[in-house]
């Protein structure tokens, strides 16, 4: 539904036939409806149990969203409808899985465990920068996560190989982002800045980084971590002032 959005509203793409059927957000509404309660390994693809996972609730909650506007633009009430009452369940369960001991949204429906892909509640729209709940959280993320200077790590609870040791890179550009997103500009300049120093010689970025060393490890070079320095750069760009061309 992220990717179809400017097919249907951004008045620069001309071919209009594609659009003269709302089937496909239909279908895809249908495919959330099927799945949005279902269990599953998550993001990060557990391999040894399976949850109702808040990221899954996450993107439910924007495709839902995504797929009203889009209905909105095509002035179809009945699909609109439909599309606002699968956001609404998606936000529900994005709702269960805050901890109130902890002040932060968990990884699942009824657990404790922090999860870094998380931070994407506040850059995905879900939580504003004005909510009490967006500050305790990324609180909570910096404590329970952070490995040090900008490393954060996916979680910290055991998986199939044990316990995380290191830090996943793209992790700290999600936590740049989230800071952008709540107008602490200088931390996140500064944190952009310290996961800049563990490219290599040829400036690029592997997938992990172990905390203590700062060595690379896993995918080197990795494309989730080059597109966390895209996309932590435009955000810092956008609070930043910008050239009068642009």
């Amino acid at each position: 539904m992220l990717s179809l959005f400017p097919l249907y509203v951004d008045a620069r793409i001309i071919h209009t036939k594609r659009l003269e059927s709302p089937d496909l957000v239909s279908q895809v509404l249908d495919f959330i409806e099927r799945t949005i309660e279902a269990p599953d390994a998550g993001l990060w693809e557990f391999r040894n149990f399976q949850n109702k996972h808040c990221y899954t609730y996450l993107f439910h909650w924007a495709g839902a969203s995504a797929a009203a506007k889009i209905a909105n633009h095509l002035g179809n009430s009945t699909l609109v409808e439909r599309a606002l009452t699968l956001k609404q369940r998606a936000a529900d369960g994005i709702e269960s899985c805050f901890n109130p001991e902890l002040q932060a949204y968990c990884s699942y429906v009824g657990g404790a465990a922090l999860d870094a892909s998380l931070f994407q509640l506040l850059t995905m729209g879900y939580l504003s920068p004005n909510s009490p709940r967006a500050h305790t959280h990324i609180k909570a993320m910096e404590e329970g996560l952070r490995a040090r200077n900008g490393l954060f790590y996916r979680y910290r609870h055991p998986d199939d190989f044990g316990e995380p040791e290191v830090a996943f890179l793209v992790c700290g550009f999600w936590y740049v982002r989230a800071l952008t997103h709540l107008n602490r500009i200088d931390d996140a300049i500064r944190t952009f800045e310290e996961l800049l120093s563990y490219s290599n010689h040829l400036g690029l970025l592997s997938e992990d980084v172990e905390p203590e060393s700062g060595s690379q490890w896993g995918n080197c070079p990795q494309t989730y971590s080059h597109v966390g320095v895209i996309n932590a750069a435009f955000d810092i760009w956008k609070k930043l002032d910008r050239p009068a061309f642009l």
